[in-house]
């Protein structure tokens, strides 16, 4: 059995990495898929959150620069219980949605090749961007990378549920939803204190354990729910 957890952490503003850290400990992942994650940025102390996040934990890490920010780096992160072998970052198409220097917030997905019990999972990490005709690009260009590989994962804050056009595209690619395979859809993960959209996903290759279990953690430690998802 793997557990992954997709947590938006929104760069530890509301409670701090105390909060993240003691939700991830809670859910006792073997993988874990972040977003919003500062990297020497001024707003959240200068800390490298993903790194300080696996030493918490004592887990490897990985993280990827969507953009420059206060001084550092914004972005995603995996961290994996097992070491992360390899990683690379495709760039999406990013409408301008979040005003920033060059116009726009930049969004990515990160790929990072992680060691598993029975051979490396491909685990992929998105953060879409806000506006439905930007998402189908980014799905168009995301399906690309992921579409009829083997052994893989993709999760994230999506910012749509599962019943919209980009997140259709990612079914269409052969992939299976882990959470409407076990749960009742959708599972809300926004806003926190009040969930009432499901927005924040995880997806399989057909060649993987279904779902055994899928849930969300009550916690306020960032303004979404981190949702546990149990394969095999």
């Amino acid at each position: 059995m793997i557990r992954l957890a997709t947590y938006n952490i929104l760069h530890g503003a509301l409670k701090g990495l105390d909060a993240i850290a003691g939700a991830l400990q809670a859910i006792d992942p073997d993988l874990v898929a972040l977003q919003e994650v500062d990297r020497g940025v001024a707003r959240s102390g200068g800390v490298d959150q993903a790194a300080w996040l696996a030493s918490r934990l004592g887990f490897h890490h990985a993280f990827a620069c969507a953009c420059p920010w206060e001084g550092g780096e914004y972005g995603l992160a995996v961290l994996s219980r097992r070491p992360i072998l390899a990683t690379r970052i495709l760039r999406l198409p990013s409408r301008a949605i979040l005003s920033l220097a060059d116009g726009a917030e930049p969004r990515i997905l990160l790929a990072a090749e992680v060691e598993a019990p029975d051979g490396p999972l491909g685990l992929h990490v998105t953060h879409l961007g806000l506006h439905p005709t930007e998402r189908v690009l980014q799905v168009e260009a995301i399906a690309g990378a992921v579409g009829g590989r083997p052994r893989t994962l993709l999760c994230g804050d999506l910012n749509e549920g599962h019943t919209e056009p980009a997140y259709g595209r990612l079914l269409a690619e052969g992939l299976v939803d882990c959470i409407g395979e076990c749960a009742p859809l959708p599972l809300r993960t926004y806003p926190a204190h009040a969930p009432t959209i499901g927005i924040d996903h995880v997806l399989r290759s057909a060649d993987l354990p279904p779902a055994s279990r899928a849930r969300t953690l009550e916690t306020d430690a960032s303004d979404h729910l981190p949702v546990a998802v149990d394969l095999g």
